[in-house]
């Protein structure tokens, strides 16, 4: 029997045949084991045979296998008051020194080949991960080399929206939507970043669920109306005339650069911290653009502005431009706006996991489709990462038994314990991700954080091998 865990994100799985349904739940069970490879996590050649062969099935495709556990991520969602849809992009470089995965489409230039991953990610407020509730991926066919700047401009100006890559912020924000007409008991705000920042999405606030808002970061400085002024000014000006009324402290996560010597402020390195920010909000009418069928009608949305007024030397200030559907007349109004947007580093995070700990622009699949459907499982191992991770920061003193079952807990702390089981009760969750992180490397000493994602994982590879050793032991394997 396959863990708890496997049983409920793989519940409406189907696969055109119960053989690969099992087959499949086999492998989540293996790759749980965040092994550094599949030949790895799969250790019998039998079982990696297997693996290959399910993955190169035609008939097999990366969402029907993802269908199930964004089917259980909607339904843990709609047992929570409020609930975070966070979106973004990653880039999944596959290019290899020779043989490149047949169908893997172009990046930023020919040379560069691999496919882009854009999930619609659910975080309750207080940072508990429930999963994935939707996601595009999807490669380029082609792309226009040695077009100057003003030429693409002019290009992507008279392109259909829908058929720009850009559309796929609207395609999940209306899927978040959908989401929150199937559970009106839960209020879901969608946040996303700056790439964004598009008119399509703003005017949807004309016409949104009763219990659905967003929250998208700003980066062009659009020009708006205040009250019933006839005249437009740039938001930047518009805000400033509005004093600062709140102070929030909020937590800024670290950030690597991509590339070395990277210039751009948003995207250099940065240190984590606790900053202190100052607020303002402010009601306008957002100026509407021109588009290849006519100028759009303006849309009313609320802007907080939130500014580090005092960073801490050479630290780059905080200054997010938020537009957003929800009210912002009182405190709590704008802390829940603030709140929602620090959840977006979640994504992030689970970007992290899926690329370091499960290495997924590592893997040794010839064909991009084989590729995407190692990548759907991987996708659920990663949630499983973080959501042992969340969980015991949460709820820590909530038992592990409610994430991992008997054997596996009993298995660890045996280890752990000089080859003795002191107790039959559980420990808690934040007592078992620390034991998890240690085998990882993290260092349980006075003043140290909570474990990160990075221990975790590293963890519980050793984890999974004291479990199989502790059910051979035992006579359950």
């Amino acid at each position: 029997m396959c863990p708890g865990w496997i049983e409920e994100e793989t519940r409406t799985l189907d696969l055109g045949d119960k053989r690969r349904s099992k087959r499949f739940r086999r492998i989540l069970e293996q790759f749980d084991q965040v092994a550094p490879s599949t030949p790895a996590a799969c250790g019998e050649v039998a079982d990696l045979t297997a693996t290959y062969r399910l993955f190169n099935t035609p008939s097999v495709n990366w969402m029907a296998i993802l269908q199930p556990h964004n089917q259980a991520t909607m339904e843990r969602s709609a047992k929570y008051d409020v609930v975070v849809l966070a979106q973004d992009t990653t880039v999944c470089d596959l290019t290899k020194p020779s043989r490149q995965v047949v169908g893997a489409g172009p990046l930023e230039d020919v040379k560069k080949r691999g496919f882009f991953l854009h999930p619609l990610y659910a975080v309750t407020l207080d940072g508990l991960v429930l999963g994935c509730v939707d996601q595009l991926i999807w490669t380029r066919d082609s792309i226009r080399q040695n077009v100057g700047k003003a030429q693409r401009d002019r290009e992507i100006r008279t392109m259909a929206f829908e058929e720009k890559e850009s559309a796929r912020w609207l395609e999940l924000m209306q899927s978040g939507e959908q989401i929150a007409l199937a559970n009106p008991q839960t209020h879901y705000i969608g946040v996303s970043d700056s790439e964004s920042d598009i008119y399509e999405l703003l005017i949807q606030n004309n016409d949104l669920a009763e219990n659905y808002d967003f929250v998208i970061r700003g980066c062009q400085d659009r020009r708006v109306y205040l009250g019933s002024a006839e005249q437009p000014k740039v938001l930047s000006e518009a805000i400033a005339e509005v004093p600062f009324s709140h102070e929030f402290e909020v937590s800024v996560s670290p950030r690597k650069s991509l590339i070395s010597g990277e210039s751009r402020k948003r995207r250099s390195n940065r240190d984590g911290r606790t900053a202190t920010i100052s607020v303002r909000a402010k009601t306008v009418q957002v100026h509407g653009p021109q588009r290849p069928g006519g100028k759009v009608a303006r849309v009313e949305l609320q802007v907080v502005e939130a500014v580090e007024l005092d960073p801490p030397v050479g630290c780059e200030p905080i200054h997010w431009v938020l537009f957003t559907s929800l009210a912002v007349t009182s405190l709590a109004q704008i802390e829940l706006v603030l709140s929602a947007y620090c959840r977006r580093w979640d994504i992030e995070v689970f970007f992290k996991t899926l690329k370091s700990g499960m290495r997924i622009e590592k893997l040794k699949y010839q064909s991009i489709d084989a590729y995407l459907n190692a990548v759907a499982a991987l996708m659920i191992t990663a949630f499983r990462v973080e959501q042992l991770k969340s969980a015991s920061r949460v709820t820590p003193e909530a038992s592990c038994g409610a994430i991992y079952d008997a054997t596996f807990w009993q298995a660890v702390m045996t280890v752990v314990e000089g080859g003795v089981l002191h107790s039959d009760t559980p420990p808690t969750l934040k007592d078992f991700c620390r034991v998890i992180a240690k085998l990882g490397g993290y260092v349980d000493q006075h003043g140290q954080g909570p474990p990160g994602s990075t221990t975790i994982w590293r963890g519980l590879l050793k984890a999974h091998a004291y479990h199989e050793a502790y059910l051979a032991i035992k006579g359950l394997k």
